[in-house]
């Protein structure tokens, strides 16, 4: 091959490879996934190969942004594209981290399409076709031929070489999970389905402090004793009385959970946002009309599943969220973006402290599927006891749970908790989907217990 040839290879190379490595840079920095290699910016060379400058780079700009999307929803997850606009405008004001990584993005795609535009030559179009044609065949391949996992909306499939990341966004936002935000009509079914919380409707004002939580993918596993382990950081403390245990029956998500327990209202689809009516009888409402500060605290972002409309109108006075009100910008958890549960525990006694009288809803969140490794701060539950391997979903959700009741045996240590009626339940049965699943089907658990 002569020299001439081998600089024509090289540049291609140099040229396929810039279109991908700023955004792969920018996963690697960001912590979250991206494939290797995004066949997108093939499709944007084309029109460099015919000489039209123009819409080469508006071409690149759009293939940028889906790439781009696909790491941003990781951070700062969203269901309506609408959103967006909100969301960049909280990423740029919220911590100066973001606003680097904003700059930095915007000038390394300047500079690629600078780069990319006067290193392309004529001649490097035939390597660039060769190299794009041998790719589409791996892609092929991995499509029809490999095993793929179920990739989250705001998480997609790990270990991808070479896809398409439009594909991905539109694969991802077409689960059929994200198509009940688009149903229109009554969300509310007209059966009222029973909860942990069953006893509060009946009669309410059990104590002037009481403390709900909805604590995310909490299961009943199959092995009665696993349970007692999980819950032993609280049962072993001696600020808890009158302890009550049970299980339930459901079959849902997440929304559908806390619906259950905040409102006993079963759901046809999630699109709660411009729900107005169905709320007059939810907890927070009948607990407010009594003089009660209701308060509800979630460390996710407050527009995710529509939360920061239908909230106000179950009852909540006062809402903290990742965006709204919780101000912890140095606290990050992976298994669902958002604040760590443990950094939350705080803001939690904080609201006790403040009101004398008080209804305080608390979502969980970093027990969520696929539950992360590094939102593991203590590890105190032992797989191996009951040979459950190490990195097996089912250990890491009952890692991360066990942690959970830890950070929560601590928080009822805390005097400005004293008197209050807890009432701790699953929304809904660990989804696991590699590995051994531990856990019973449809059944979930709740945990009741009076701080002395």
């Amino acid at each position: 091959m002569s020299q001439g040839n081998i600089r024509t290879v090289v540049f291609s190379l140099m040229i396929i490879f810039i279109s991908n490595i700023v955004m792969y840079m920018v996963s690697v920095w960001t912590n979250t996934e991206r494939l290797i290699l995004n066949v997108d910016y093939f499709f944007s060379l084309i029109f460099l190969f015919f000489r039209l400058k123009l819409l080469f780079i508006i071409s690149f700009i759009v293939v940028f942004f889906f790439d781009f999307i696909i790491i941003f929803s990781q951070i700062f997850p969203f269901v309506y594209l609408s959103d967006l606009v909100y969301l960049l405008k909280f990423s740029f004001v919220s911590s100066s981290v973001y606003k680097l990584y904003g700059i930095s993005i915007m000038l390394l795609l300047c500079l690629q399409l600078i780069f990319i535009v006067r290193l392309f030559k004529r001649e490097s179009a035939k390597v660039v076709l060769i190299i794009f044609n041998i790719c589409i065949l791996f892609y092929a391949f991995h499509v029809n031929f490999s095993e793929r996992q179920d990739g989250k909306f705001w998480k997609p499939e790990k270990n991808q070489i070479i896809a398409s990341q439009l594909i991905n966004y539109l694969d991802y936002r077409n689960k059929g999970f994200l198509q009940t935000y688009n149903m229109q009509g009554d969300a509310f079914q007209n059966s009222k389905i029973k909860g942990a919380t069953q006893e509060l409707f009946i009669t309410p004002y059990v104590s002037d402090k009481v403390l709900v939580i909805i604590n995310e993918s909490w299961g009943v596993p199959i092995n009665g004793e696993i349970q007692q382990d999980v819950l032993a950081p609280l049962l072993n403390s001696y600020k808890i009385s009158d302890v009550k245990q049970g299980i339930l029956e459901f079959e849902g998500f997440t929304i559908g959970g806390e619906l259950r327990e905040l409102c006993q209202k079963a759901v046809s689809h999630f699109n709660l946002k411009n729900q107005k009516n169905g709320f007059e009888s939810c907890l927070p409402h009948v607990y407010q009309k009594a003089g009660y500060k209701t308060i509800s605290v979630h460390g996710a972002l407050g527009l995710m599943y529509d939360r920061k409309y239908w909230y106000p109108r179950a009852g909540f006075e006062k809402m903290l969220f990742r965006d709204q009100g919780l101000n912890l910008p140095d606290s990050y958890c992976y298994s669902f973006p958002g604040n760590c549960d443990w950094d939350i525990e705080k803001e939690v006694e904080q609201q006790f402290k403040e009101n004398k009288k008080v209804f305080l809803y608390w979502l969980t969140l970093n027990t969520h599927a696929t539950y992360d490794k590094r939102d593991l701060n203590i590890d105190i539950f032992n797989c191996k006891k009951y040979k459950i391997q190490n990195d097996n979903e089912s250990c890491r959700n009952l890692k991360l749970q066990t942690q959970y009741f830890y950070t929560l045996s601590n928080l009822v240590k805390s005097p400005y908790l004293k008197g209050t009626k807890v009432i701790v339940v699953g929304d809904h049965q660990p989804p696991i989907m590699s590995g051994e699943n531990k856990f019973k089907k449809n059944k979930i658990p709740y945990f009741e217990f009076k701080v002395v």
